[in-house]
């Protein structure tokens, strides 16, 4: 049931729309709206609502516009309110990754492919890893971080997630959104800043991988291949992008081999290419959602799913098939407004964003 000063939200919402009828549905103040173009003016009644402890919602119902006004609600899971638990993860993460990228500088593989068996050659690859990986997985947080702040969308830190040496050194970052979005351009814009964020800095590491690569003819690599395989190791196969960025450095009859930096980069590349899918859970699904129907992503979601089970990652499509009918629809709080046509322009880049940094396992080599 509403209550509050339904007089002091009446003059509010009088105050950015032309109010043709107000009255209370099942308990809750409804105004129906006179106006065509709302979506300024409702974010900033937002604004002004917020302050209140009030959370409004526009609808097209029957043709009109209909506003209604909610009692800002609780949140159902607690969001952890600890300072040190986000530094403590990120410092758990960084030694995991740190662990990481000593041991991978420390197999018969590394050696084989770079020639090196110092000490301080792993010590220093090791680190560099480290300082890339966290990188890309930090800025790409920090995107959503920045974004979310310029909407006026309240956020937690980032929480990193540890992972295991050897496996998966980590498993990302999350971020607990404190408030609803407002917009489809806020759900668009929410969603694309962090893989964009990590997808420049992946190809700032990429371009570090190229620079410190072992650059040999293709004989040489054919021998490097034949030894790998030899000692029961396998090549990596690799996303489009690397081939985009590989002319820029010359050296057309040689062949890069990296070090433990370049699976940074390509840790990054599959990072972004993975959320860029339109799978509610992953950034992906609010970029799509800012323009599809509730059935369309949905049917986006399990076609991301099959897409990635074909491509080798069955472990990562079962686990979005699990979550999926789990995740309700988080609708903008304007359902009103469309997508802003330089936002539904900006999709051709994330599409294109998606299949340079996307691999299907096994079926290309480095």
């Amino acid at each position: 049931m509403y209550v509050g000063d339904i007089e002091g939200v009446k003059t509010i919402v009088g105050k950015y729309f032309t109010i043709t009828n107000v009255y209370l549905d099942a308990g809750i103040l409804t105004f129906e709206v006179y106006d065509s173009e709302i979506k300024e003016k409702f974010k900033k009644m937002y604004g002004e609502l917020r302050e209140m402890d009030l959370i409004p919602t526009a609808t097209r119902e029957n043709g009109r516009i209909v506003i209604r006004v909610y009692p800002r609600p609780r949140m159902a899971y607690p969001i952890p309110s600890s300072r040190i638990l986000p530094i403590i993860l990120f410092f758990a993460t960084l030694s995991t990754i740190l662990i990481d990228g000593y041991l991978r500088s420390s197999t018969r593989m590394y050696e084989i492919i770079t020639g090196r068996t110092g000490l301080i050659d792993k010590i220093l690859d090791g680190l560099i890893f480290a300082i890339a990986l966290i990188a890309i997985i930090g800025i790409h947080e920090i995107g959503h971080k920045v974004s979310a702040k310029l909407d006026y969308i309240e956020s937690s830190p980032p929480y990193f997630i540890p992972g295991i040496p050897t496996m998966i050194p980590t498993f990302g970052a999350i971020i607990f959104q404190k408030s609803p979005i407002v917009n489809r351009d806020d759900m668009f814009d929410i969603g694309v800043s962090g893989p964009i964020a990590g997808f420049l800095v992946s190809i700032g590491v990429l371009i570090l991988a190229f620079t410190t690569a072992n650059w040999v003819s293709l004989e040489e690599y054919e021998i490097i291949v034949q030894t790998i395989e030899k000692e029961g190791g396998v090549l990596l196969p690799s996303p489009l992008i690397f081939y985009l960025i590989r002319p820029l450095f010359g050296r057309p009859d040689m062949i890069p081999v990296f070090t433990t930096v370049g699976f940074a980069a390509w840790l990054g590349m599959l990072v972004t290419a993975l959320n860029l899918f339109p799978a509610w859970q992953l950034d992906g699904g609010r970029i799509f959602r800012s323009f599809l129907t509730v059935r369309q992503h949905r049917i986006a979601g399990y076609l991301s799913a099959a897409v990635l089970a074909l491509t080798g990652y069955l472990f990562f499509a079962i686990l979005i098939l699990l979550i999926m009918p789990r995740t309700p629809d988080i609708a903008p709080l304007d359902q009103v407004s469309p997508l802003s046509y330089k936002r539904k322009l900006a999709v051709i880049g994330v599409v294109a964003i998606l299949a340079v940094t996307f691999v299907p396992l096994g079926l290309l080599r480095v």
